[in-house]
């Protein structure tokens, strides 16, 4: 074996040019893959570790290498496909038209592109972000990290009604990502047959501006 692909590094050794470091993230890299995959198509009720490390061609000791067990594999994927969606939409804010109307409808029309190019991201985050009770738990503290800059940013813009408080963009934000649940969910299951992409972008849109305007605040 050539000394090129062999070094010993600090007491740890460097393997075909790659560093240990690198190594483990390229495994935890395939077990998130694995983890969506799985996630994403059958579902949590039909997830296992060895399910998990079969799909990434992984042993179970290179599980534990990044994960203590497969509840954190599965916040772990949920994490990254709704904090995907949250830099999606934030990176759409930045090249929306300036009209309020237009900006939402600009802001959905990457969102369902999101979603589309990749369906299992819509079952993960509207479906199987509720299948357990830590799944549940983590799904509620993302939904703000999701809809909050839908929320804040309809509310900063509105000039017609009393100010948005915290609560109320706390509470709109909870309210979006209900009704985007069930908007999308029949979307991605094919059940809303009939409507076009178009119809149900604009559709979405009005939905997110009309509930971003609710104020309960005396």
């Amino acid at each position: 074996m050539s000394s090129s692909s062999w070094e010993p590094t600090e007491g740890q050794r460097r393997w075909r040019g790659q560093e240990p470091a690198d190594r483990t993230a390229a495994r935890r890299r395939q077990l998130l893959e694995a983890g969506t995959e799985l996630m994403g198509t059958a579902g949590v009720v039909g997830m296992s570790m060895r399910a998990v490390c079969r799909e990434a061609g992984l042993t179970e000791r290179y599980f534990y290498e990044s994960f203590p067990n497969l509840e954190t594999l599965q916040v772990a994927v949920l994490d990254e496909v709704v904090l995907g969606a949250r830099d999606r939409l934030l990176q759409s804010f930045a090249t929306a038209p300036p009209k309020r109307r237009e900006i939402f409808a600009h802001v959905v029309t990457h969102f369902t592109d999101y979603v589309l190019t990749d369906p299992r991201r819509g079952r993960i985050m509207f479906i199987q972000s509720q299948a357990t009770v830590t799944l549940s738990a983590r799904g509620n503290e993302l939904i703000t990290e999701f809809t909050a800059p839908m929320a804040m940013s309809m509310a900063g813009g509105d000039k017609t009604r009393n100010p948005a408080d915290d609560i109320d963009i706390r509470l709109n934000a909870s309210a979006i990502f209900s009704a985007l649940a069930f908007l999308y969910r029949p979307w991605l299951d094919d059940s809303l047959t009939g409507v076009s992409l178009e119809r149900f972008n604009r559709h979405a849109a009005s939905v997110i501006i009309e509930i971003a305007r609710v104020r309960s605040a005396l």
